[in-house]
């Protein structure tokens, strides 16, 4: 008996000690086996359950589980449960072939299998397995599942299989009576048990899906009441749970459409809602939510996880009129892009609530809404922007309310009913997203420190008698400018046909402008259009593409006062010859890179009351006389100041006469070490005709200037830098003046006319004939 014994033992070693001596070359066995069941027939537009329960880790350990759709017909719309479950409802709308691939994995194990679900024409008789509504339970407590709602319209009797597809780690929790349509189990782990219904007749199966979240707890008083269908008649949720004011006393499981009835929600009531669900207030229904007591009895709507994006939100698409909603909170929701959407043609009354944490836009209104009343809310910690809403809308928010983290955006741009429109400064920028069309009679009003950002290309239009009223502090300026920040990303400012109601631009900064032209041939940050009318004081234009300021039309009214233009790639300022007089000597204008105020002389300078007055700039910025009317003519009394630099085009002139019955005058009025400079624009000798003086009036005066590269030389005619008329007389007084560079003479006048002409001081340099030509 022992030699038997010890022979069994030494064969045994000897074995061992042979395989030992082997280097073994089998990788790991991979447990798991992914099953994703057999293929299936279903309706298009009706439900069937894709089932993996009968894969298989031979560990016994739990795998995970996730279904990816990697085939479909073009253009179907496919709708699945979570796909990171043992089994999945799947519906689509379109008939052909659907794969779907399934992968497990444990540990670092992975297998895989696939499915094709064909999707068929819908017959009219149909066969639909319904497990009733995704619900709470509490742990130990008998939990009912029926199949009653089922609907057979193909007659027959309908058999029922439940089955328990996914249950928590150690559950041993079974179906009761597996093929009765009522049944129960118990539950004995908190968890998720996921159960699927079969439901057949004939040859024909339909499936479905229930899931049963197992809490802890004594019994279902404990636990949230679901909300799990749509509201078709009116209803009042309530505060369940008085003395625990943090628990949900309601659940969303599902998608929630309230239709043609009126939800009241109490003070207190919280509602929580499940992954990827949502509350729609059709336009049909109504929803009053109103609480006084903001702090202790605040209405909540939640997602079940305090998750930016958790849930989808609220849509408000009511047609009725608005019912009070006050003091409730919106979080956790945007899986759709916002917290709350107000529909089209709705009007809301909303008024100390909060909506924040939420993934998207706070509040997103559709472009038709209203806005009965919104004061004291506070917007805040969106993902993307506080609000998203028309122009329009704007001046409907109190400047009470908390807008924070992000831009308000503006959508339709149109502010066109007539009132005064104020854009606060809330603790938020405007983006606006189009163009923004003041007119009607309107006025926007945008006040101090507010920041408002262009989107590319777009604009401000402020037309048929309406304004732009930009009211900037000295500290606290008015601010707008592109989105992206860079040169020339938006067209810029345009104001047309005023109507005697004057925009305003103080201490406002504007930049960013002049993407393309909004109106003629030129970019420029702020443009005047025909009969505009503009006050702007102690702003700034800067970094634009094209000219910083621009007005040359018609019937434009101008007061402009210690400005600051820089960094535009045109030049700061071009104007017609008769709005010169309105700029001021203290304009600033640095770093442009046509460095001069061109001046448009197509229309003749005229006023019929007082005299006309060019003060220059303080930094000696010159004139320049361009365009179709490239000649400067002075029907009435014009006073050039000290300093002021014009410079002249080739083959252009200065004319001085009278029209109307009134004498015109120039008087160039230089001082000494300061003199007024009238030259070419490429300073070459005699490019430009000179000054004529066609008008005796006793206010024709040159004093301490300076007439440069004048006097071109025309076949067959006199020229010279200054010419005297004799047909209409003209008389003149030169002080202190030096002419130099002319092509033909310094002063011309008839002989039988000398005494008209008085000249002290003058000096002359390259001229071209006779420094004072006289003929007969």
């Amino acid at each position: 008996m022992k030699k038997v014994k010890f022979l069994g033992f030494a064969l045994i070693l000897f074995s061992f000690l042979g395989s030992g001596c082997e280097d073994s070359t089998e990788d790991p066995v991979n447990p798991l086996t992914a099953e994703a069941g057999e293929e299936q027939e279903v309706e298009e537009g009706f439900q069937t359950v894709l089932d993996a329960s009968q894969s298989v880790n031979s560990t016994g350990q739990p795998m995970s589980y996730e279904w990816r759709l990697i085939q479909k017909p073009e253009g179907a719309e496919v709708t699945t449960s979570n796909l990171t479950k043992a089994a999945v409802n799947f519906s689509a709308n379109k008939v052909g072939d659907y794969v779907f691939e399934l992968i497990v994995t444990y540990q670092s194990w992975k297998a895989t299998d696939q499915v094709v679900i064909r999707v068929k024409e819908a017959t009219e008789a149909r066969l639909v397995a319904n497990a009733g509504e995704d619900r709470f339970a509490s742990l130990s407590q008998e939990v009912q599942l029926s199949a009653l709602g089922s609907v057979n319209e193909l007659g027959g009797a309908m058999e029922f299989v439940w089955e328990m597809i996914q249950k928590p780690q150690g559950s041993l929790s079974q179906i009761r009576f597996s093929d009765d349509a009522v049944t129960s189990f118990i539950p004995d782990a908190i968890g998720e048990y996921l159960i699927k219904l079969t439901v057949k007749v004939a040859t024909k199966t339909s499936f479905d899906l229930i899931k049963i979240t197992v809490e802890q707890g004594s019994g279902s008083e404990h636990q949230p009441i679901l909300i799990q269908a749509d509201i078709t008649s009116d209803r009042v949720l309530t505060d369940v749970f008085l003395n625990d004011p943090d628990k949900l006393d309601y659940l969303v499981t599902k998608d929630v459409v309230v239709r043609g009835a009126k939800l009241t929600i109490e003070p207190g009531v919280r509602i929580g809602f499940e992954e990827g669900t949502g509350l729609i207030i059709d336009p049909s229904a109504s929803l009053k939510a109103y609480t006084l007591d903001f702090s202790n009895k605040t209405i909540v709507f939640q997602g079940k996880q305090a998750q930016k994006g958790y849930w989808d939100g609220i849509q408000l698409l009511s047609q009725n009129p608005m019912e009070y909603i006050s003091g409730i909170e919106i979080r956790d929701a945007g899986n759709l892009g916002y917290g709350l959407k107000v529909g089209p043609q709705t009007k809301l009354f909303l008024n100390f609530s909060k909506i924040q944490h939420n993934l998207g836009i706070g509040i997103w209104f559709d472009d038709s809404s209203y806005i009965v009343e919104f004061k004291d809310n506070t917007i805040r910690d969106n993902e993307i922007a506080p609000l998203k809403m028309p122009a329009r809308l704007i001046t409907s928010m109190f400047f009470e309310n908390q807008i924070q983290n992000g831009p308000i955006q503006v959508t339709d741009g149109r502010i066109f009913n007539g009132l005064d429109n104020h854009w606060p400064n809330f603790n938020a920028e405007y983006e606006v997203l189009t163009d923004l069309v003041v007119y009607n009679g309107s006025n926007l009003i945008i006040s101090s420190g507010t920041k408002v950002n262009m989107a590319e290309n777009k604009s401000i239009r402020v037309i048929g008698g309406a304004s732009l009223k930009l009211i900037g502090e000295a500290n606290s300026p008015v601010k707008i400018e592109s989105t992206s920040k860079q040169m020339g990303s938006w067209k810029g400012i345009y104001i047309e046909n005023s109507q005697n109601n004057p925009s305003s631009i103080l201490y406002s900064e504007i930049r960013h402008a002049g993407s393309e032209p909004i109106e003629g041939q030129e970019p420029s940050t702020v443009k005047l259009g025909n009969g505009a009318y503009l006050k702007m004081t102690r702003s700034l234009l800067a970094q634009g593409r094209g000219n910083g300021f621009e007005a040359w039309v018609d019937g434009i009214r101008l007061e402009f006062k210690e400005n600051a233009i820089k960094s535009h790639l045109g030049r700061p300022i071009v104007v017609g010859a008769e709005l010169v007089e309105y700029l001021d000597y203290l304009t600033v204008m640095e770093d442009n890179t046509i460095q001069e105020v061109a001046v448009d002389g197509f229309k003749p300078l005229i006023k019929t009351t007082g005299e006309i007055i060019w003060n220059g700039f303080l930094n000696q910025v010159p004139y320049v006389i361009r365009g179709l009317g490239k000649n400067l003519t002075i029907q009435s009394g014009l006073r050039i100041k000290a300093g002021a630099i014009i410079k002249m085009q080739p083959a252009s002139k200065i004319e001085v006469k009278n029209a109307n019955g009134s004498l015109g005058y120039l008087a160039i009025e230089g001082l000494a070490g300061r003199p007024v400079v009238i030259q070419g624009t490429n300073e070459t000798t005699g490019s430009w005709d000179g000054i004529l003086y066609s008008t005796n009036n006793t206010q024709n005066m040159i004093q301490h200037a300076e007439i440069l590269h004048a006097g071109r030389l025309v076949p067959n005619q006199v020229t010279a830098a200054v010419r005297v008329n004799h047909l209409p007389q003209a008389s003149l007084v030169m002080q202190q003046v030096k002419i130099a560079f002319t092509g033909l003479h310094g002063i011309a006048i008839k002989k039988d006319f000398r005494d008209l002409l008085r000249t002290s001081g003058m000096a002359f340099e390259e001229i071209g004939g006779e420094e004072i030509f006289t003929w007969e």
